[in-house]
């Protein structure tokens, strides 16, 4: 996703990033990822789970672009 502009990146994420079939029914998920950028990706994943049922979902990123 590096070299695809911000208003392009939520469609992709959405195609790319769908509800699987495990189960985080009623669990507490936290999300690590190494570097935010724009905060997209882990907001389409914290979607995604709040939909399969997670009742919590927190993220932690390792570093941050400018």
């Amino acid at each position: 996703m590096k070299n695809v502009p911000l208003h392009e990146r939520a469609p992709l994420l959405s195609v790319a990033i769908q509800p699987g079939t495990d189960v985080v029914q009623g669990q507490r998920v936290l999300l690590i990822d190494d570097l935010w950028e724009t905060g997209s990706t882990l907001r389409r994943v914290a979607e995604v789970l709040g939909r399969m049922g997670a009742t919590e979902v927190r993220a932690l990123a390792m570093t941050r672009t400018k």
